[in-house]
């Protein structure tokens, strides 16, 4: 069986506390506090309370809306953004489809889209980068290939819309994506990721990082090299068992 390379990063214990033994709560707390402000409209609370559809399911409404305008279309089409959201999490999640899509359900998704975009399109402009939707991720051995949220250049931006501050979970995320296309610039396949950004259009805080200094941080001293051999034999000891 193959995994998605979000599901190594949040649910497969362990195998980054070998890899990146300084990724600890007060250097998350650390990042986090570094953290820039993107101006965003705020959710209206009002709404919150009245919606009833899961928060996952919502806020990834909201993803696909905020790829629907990036798109540039002039209209959303919400029976589409609304099957592309389900799809999307029943891959990972055990999804759950309301009775109909509200018309509150509609404007906090609206909202999150817009902020989303907003700040994908400034970003874009500032580093004079087009966005890329979707960016593959490679694989490795029973690491399946998978797809970030977006790129500009060399870029990673990933997108995240909880209401607490970026996490663990969320830059051991950036890290296996990383390190996956490390390994695979090492054979000559891909380009290894030079940046990246953890976006949160709900909250309107971005983390934005080089990955050189990045590691320097969490890894304990390995170079680059270092940690991918570590994490081959982490993989393939797995692989094995």
């Amino acid at each position: 069986m193959q995994f998605d390379p979000r599901t190594v990063a949040r649910e497969i214990p362990g195998l980054f506390d070998e890899v990146f033994p300084q990724l600890t709560p007060s250097i998350v707390a650390h990042f986090n506090n570094s953290a820039l402000t993107v101006q965003i409209q705020p959710l209206r609370p009002e709404l919150l309370l009245l919606s009833t559809m899961q928060r996952a399911m919502l806020f990834e409404l909201g993803y696909t809306v905020g790829e629907t305008l990036l798109d540039g279309r002039a209209s959303i089409d919400w029976q589409s953004c609304f099957a592309e959201t389900l799809r999307r999490q029943r891959a990972y999640f055990d999804a759950k489809l309301p009775d109909q899509l509200t018309a509150w359900d509609q404007a906090l998704a609206e909202t999150i889209g817009t902020n989303l975009a907003n700040s994908m399109t400034e970003m874009s402009r500032a580093s004079g980068r087009p966005i890329v939707i979707r960016p593959r991720i490679p694989g490795l051995e029973w690491i399946a290939s998978g797809h970030g949220d977006f790129a500009l250049g060399s870029t990673l931006v990933e997108v995240k819309c909880s209401v607490k501050r970026f996490s663990s979970a969320d830059f051991r995320q950036v890290a296996i994506y990383w390190l996956l296309s490390y390994a695979a610039s090492v054979e000559g396949h891909e380009a290894e990721w030079e940046d990246f950004v953890l976006l949160n259009p709900r909250s309107g805080e971005k983390v934005a990082m080089n990955f050189n200094v990045f590691l320097s941080i969490i890894s304990g001293g390995r170079t680059k090299v270092d940690i991918l051999q570590l994490f081959q034999a982490l993989v393939g000891s797995r692989l094995a068992r």
